[in-house]
């Protein structure tokens, strides 16, 4: 199957990004703002809201602000929520729609990163919760399946995947979230996970991970998670290079599509043709990222973000 050429919705986008590309080099499909930051940045799709949440650049390399915004001009414009927590330098946050607002999820850079997760709907971040005794060394993945079941993956100080579900019903009488069902992987990662639902109509995986294993390839390894320590439909990534970044999983009609910044400096974009066990293939897009590839689980438009080398953001689509 070929990769599909799928168009931004906003005009004003569009316009804004075909400017870009003739004063600046980039490709016309890459949007790159002024904002500035480290890590792997996150998106999601909120009705017609595209919320984004990064590392920005003021603070300490242990404690940089966690930055949560959204735009309803495909990032031309972003309107940050207020709010004051701090993530750590070159790491970053997880975010995932419920169709009206945004789950957050971030290692807190201020409190020894305990996994630390919140909700908004634009105004501010509300239901705060941090989960004590749990650390995530890196940006953690948020996902949810059909049953409404909100699961989370992260990388725990010994450098394990771990996932668990992130329970939020208590939210709404002014409670706190909960974690529970937590499993620990024996796979271990040296950047933080991704994570899908597989609603692609083709593959049926389930809940899927993805994460940079670190070995002597620097391999893109994926894997499907059903509630056990051992993953099933196991496979890796194949591309023309490793990584040892952040990758980003999303699922859209017939395929499972997967980005991640390359050891050459490049952002590659790969799907899954439908297999089980999937096998992915990778192809350099020509784009230089600074750290880990973003991308959101959104059924029509391939929207992915990442860092440039000079630090800016840039939100790109296919």
């Amino acid at each position: 199957m070929k990769r599909r050429r799928l168009t931004l919705r906003l005009c004003a986008a569009t316009i804004a990004a075909t400017v870009l590309a003739a004063t600046g080099g980039v490709p016309a499909s890459a949007l790159t703002l002024g904002n500035t930051g480290s890590g792997r940045p996150a998106l999601a799709l909120a009705g017609a809201r595209m919320y984004i949440a990064w590392a920005g650049s003021s603070g300490t390399a242990a404690a940089k602000q966690l930055v949560v915004g959204y735009s309803t001009s495909a990032g031309l414009r972003i309107t940050k929520v207020p709010g004051e927590e701090r993530v750590p330098q070159g790491e970053g946050a997880a975010l995932d729609s419920d169709g009206t607002g945004v789950y957050v999820a971030w290692p807190a850079g201020d409190n020894g990163n305990t996994l630390t997760a919140a909700y908004t709907t634009g105004a501010a971040l509300t239901c705060r919760t941090a989960f004590t005794g749990v650390a995530s060394a890196h940006a953690p993945a948020l996902a949810t399946d059909p049953a409404g079941v909100r699961h989370v993956a992260w990388i725990d100080p010994a450098g394990h995947l771990n996932v668990g579900r992130l329970n939020s019903a208590a939210c709404a009488t002014g409670g706190t979230m909960t974690l529970t069902h937590r499993v620990v992987l024996p796979e271990t990662s040296v950047a933080g996970p991704a994570l899908v639902y597989d609603d692609s109509g083709s593959s049926n995986l389930g809940i899927v991970l993805a994460w940079a294993s670190g070995d002597a390839a620097h391999s893109i390894q994926v894997g499907s998670f059903t509630g056990s320590a051992t993953l099933s439909h196991r496979s890796q990534v194949t591309a023309s290079a490793g990584s040892t970044h952040a990758p980003g999983l999303s699922s859209a009609t017939a395929d499972l599509y997967v980005t991640f910044r390359g050891d050459n400096g490049s952002v590659f974009y790969g799907y899954s043709e439908g297999c089980i066990p999937t096998c992915f293939h990778a192809s350099d897009m020509g784009e230089q990222a600074a750290a880990g590839v973003g991308q959101p689980a959104d059924g029509d438009y391939h929207y992915y973000t990442y860092f440039d080398p000079t630090g800016h953001l840039v939100i790109a689509h296919l």
